[in-house]
This record gives C-alpha cells, sequence and structure tokens, in this order.
C-alpha cells in the first residue's frame, strides 16, 4: 500500500488535549452532578426527618390509647378468668361459694355491668384510636418510600464522590508531570465551579513575565493578573491594588476561599488565593508569575478580601 493510499484511510493526526484539562474537565462535570444530587438528598432528607418527627408524634399520642386498652383487656380477662375457672360455674356452685341466691345475684348483675361497661370502654377507645391509626399507617408507607429514597441518593452520592477521589489523583498526577513537578512540590488543588475558572485561567498564567501596568495576555503585573483572571467570570475589577481592596468585602485569613484576593505591603501588591495557603501573583521580585505560599508571596501581608456576592 502506498503513503498516498495510507494517507486516504488514515484521519488526519490531531495535538493532544492538555491531560490536566481533561480530568479537571471530567471532575467539574462530577461536581455538578454531585451538587445536583446533594440537593435532592437534603430535600428527601428534610423530608424524611418531618416524616420521622410525625411517626413519633403520632406514637406519643397513640401511647395512652394503648396503655388505657391494655388494662381493660386485662380487667376483662381477669373477669373471665375468675369466672369461668375449671368451667362454667354452675348455680349450686355459686351459691355454696357465695353464700346465698341474693348475694349471687347481686355480683352476677355487677359481673355483667362490668363486663359492658369495659367492653363499651373499649369500642369507645378502639374508635377514637382508629383515626391515628390510619395517620399512622399512611406515615409509615411514606416513610419506607423515603427510606428508599435516601438510601438510593446515598449511594449515588458516595459513588460520584468515588469517581472524585480517583479523578483527583489522576488530575493531580497529570499536573505533576506536564508542569514538570517533582514529588514534593505544591500541586494546586481542584476547585470547581466559576471561582474555579477563576483560579484556573490565574494558574495558567504561571512562567508569563512581570510587566509594569500590563493586564495580559503576554505579561501581567500583579493587579493586572486578579483582574484579568475574575474578568473570566464577568467580575470587572479595577486596576489598582488599592482601589481593589476598597471594592472588597474585608475577610480574615482563616476564611480565606481560593480566588479571594490576599494583600501586601500596604496595599501595594496583589494576590489571587488558590489554597491549601497558596497564591498566584505576578511577582516583581521574580520578574514572572508564579506559585507561592502566602508567607513567601511579599512581606507585610495586609489583609483579605472577597468580591462582593461571591
Amino acid at each position: 500500500m502506498t503513503l498516498a493510499a495510507v494517507g486516504l484511510v488514515l484521519a488526519p493526526s490531531t495535538a493532544h488535549a492538555d491531560p490536566v484539562d481533561d480530568k479537571e474537565a471530567q471532575m467539574e462535570a462530577k461536581y455538578h452532578d454531585l451538587e445536583g444530587l446533594i440537593e435532592d438528598y437534603n430535600k428527601v432528607n428534610i423530608e424524611f426527618t418531618e416524616t420521622k418527627e410525625k411517626i413519633a408524634d403520632l406514637e406519643e399520642k397513640l401511647k395512652p390509647f394503648q396503655e388505657k386498652l391494655d388494662v381493660l383487656y386485662e380487667e376483662v380477662g381477669e373477669i373471665a378468668r375468675n369466672t369461668y375457672m375449671g368451667g362454667a360455674m354452675s348455680g349450686m356452685t355459686a351459691v355454696l361459694t357465695t353464700g346465698s341466691a341474693d348475694t349471687l345475684a347481686d355480683r352476677m348483675t355487677l359481673l355483667d355491668q362490668i363486663t359492658v361497661d369495659d367492653h363499651d370502654a373499649i369500642a369507645a377507645l378502639n374508635d377514637a384510636k382508629s383515626d391515628l391509626d390510619e395517620q399512622k399507617r399512611v406515615l409509615d408507607g411514606l416513610y419506607a418510600t423515603q427510606s428508599k429514597q435516601d438510601e438510593e441518593l446515598r449511594g449515588k452520592k458516595e459513588t460520584i464522590e468515588t469517581d472524585l477521589e480517583r479523578l483527583s489523583g489522576e488530575r493531580d498526577k497529570a499536573y505533576r508531570d506536564s508542569r514538570g513537578l517533582g514529588p514534593g512540590d505544591f500541586t494546586p488543588p481542584y476547585v470547581p465551579g466559576k471561582r474555579g475558572e477563576v483560579v484556573r485561567f490565574a494558574l495558567k498564567q504561571t512562567g508569563k513575565p512581570y510587566v509594569f501596568a500590563a493586564a495580559g495576555p503576554g505579561g501581567w503585573d500583579c493587579s493586572g493578573l486578579t483582574l484579568g483572571a475574575w474578568s473570566q467570570v464577568g467580575v470587572n475589577l479595577p486596576h489598582n491594588a488599592e482601589a481593589q481592596w476598597n471594592m472588597v468585602q474585608h475577610i480574615s485569613r482563616d476564611q480565606l476561599k481560593p480566588g479571594d484576593l490576599v494583600f501586601y505591603n500596604g496595599l501595594s501588591h496583589v494576590a489571587l488565593y488558590i489554597g491549601d495557603g497558596h497564591i498566584v501573583h505576578a511577582a516583581t521580585n521574580n520578574n514572572n508569575v508564579q506559585v507561592t505560599t502566602i508567607e513567601k508571596a511579599a512581606t507585610d501581608y495586609y489583609g483579605a478580601g472577597r468580591i462582593p456576592g461571591w
């Protein structure tokens, strides 16, 4: 077969996609699925909790009914046992036992009255209890349905979390390999959602030169980098560190989330927080965009800020 023929058979080669982008796209899809699943789970869990509370409340209401019925049934049983122990009591045996026919008659009348009263009481209690029993029957059916839903959603959540853990390991390996990082070098954690878009953009600028007053794409200064990163999600920041400080919500250092801003040197420098105590910034002292710790980024830590509404 000629090379020309081969060319007809084989598809033209294409550039390989960034393995980090591929893994992160898979993780983002999983996070999207997980987010929806968690909302479904929370909804079912709230309803499940309410059902359990209603059942507990009904059981509390049913308890005195059942206790009274148990007492009445025991009374009826005791009367029956005393009356019919050893077989039906003959009139003569009763006379001999009680002492006189008049006393026997009085006792038999009382016995009949007690038995009738007990049966009437039992019937009344059962009528009052039947509505509560029906409510509990409905709730028990709802409990079974919601319990199954809760279990299914919990299982799906665990499956997605397992997938995310696997993909996270694969993504970290791809990140280290593609960036030439060693085993001890810092690997930025994956950040899902819109904040992740901000962080990923800033990280992709690493290695680009520091250029005074530049806001990309070939070079950056510190506020130009944070401006460029947040513009990826439609947020417009001023091209000045102090002006950015004046528009953000001021937060404590322990409140920092990826995408938040970190300020230094009396508001003459700003960096973007990326998680695990690290930032990415356009560093004048190294003449490039780099990842480092909050402590090593610059001297005189000033404060941290969050974009309002984020």
